[in-house]
C-alpha cells in the first residue's frame, strides 16, 4: 500500500470510536486491579506479546480487544496498542502541555537508550512524526525500538494515572 494512502488511512483512524471499547477495557482494568504507577506499562508489554489475559473478561473487552488487535495488525501491519498509546497522547495535542507530553517521551527514550538521566538528544523522536502526518513511520519506529515501546508506555501510564 502507498505510504500517504496509509497514513491517511491511519489518520482516519484516530477519530474511528471503535476504539473507545479499548480505552474503556483499559480504564475498567486498571481500576478493577487497582493499578498504580507503572502497571500500566507491564500490561502493555503484555498486549505486545499477544497476552490479553490480563485485559478483563467484563463486558467482553477481552475478546474485543483481540479482534482490534487482529484487525490492526491485518489492515495496517501494527499493533493496536500503539495505535493506542499514540491516540491518548494525541487527545493533549491542541492543548499547553501536548510539548511538554512529547518531550517526556523523547526524554525518556534518551534515559532508556543511554541508561543514564541525561536530556534527550532528539526532542522531536514523537513530534517531528506527528506533525508531518507519518503515523506509519512513528508506528515503525516505536514497535522496532524496546526503549521507544517503553518510553511510550511508561508516558501512557503517567497520562492514564493522572486522569483516574
Amino acid at each position: 500500500m502507498n505510504e500517504n494512502i496509509l497514513n491517511t488511512k491511519i489518520k482516519i483512524e484516530f477519530d474511528n470510536p471503535v476504539y473507545e471499547i479499548v480505552d474503556e477495557a483499559i480504564d475498567y482494568t486498571m481500576k478493577k486491579q487497582k493499578y498504580q504507577k507503572y502497571d500500566l506499562v507491564k500490561l502493555v508489554i503484555k498486549l505486545y506479546d499477544k497476552d490479553y489475559s490480563f485485559i478483563s473478561k467484563k463486558n467482553d473487552y477481552r475478546e474485543q480487544y483481540k479482534i482490534l488487535d487482529g484487525y490492526f495488525e491485518k489492515e495496517y501491519n501494527h499493533r493496536l496498542i500503539t495505535f493506542i498509546m499514540i491516540r491518548e497522547i494525541l487527545k493533549y495535542k491542541n492543548k499547553d502541555n501536548y510539548e511538554e507530553i512529547c518531550n517526556d517521551i523523547a526524554n525518556m527514550e534518551t534515559v532508556l537508550r543511554c541508561k543514564k538521566n541525561i536530556e534527550a538528544d532528539d526532542l522531536s523522536i514523537f513530534s517531528f512524526p506527528i506533525e508531518n502526518e507519518k503515523y506509519n513511520d512513528l508506528m515503525m519506529n516505536i514497535e522496532a525500538s524496546d526503549t521507544f515501546k517503553y518510553a511510550m508506555a511508561i508516558i501512557y501510564d503517567k497520562l492514564k494515572n493522572t486522569q483516574n
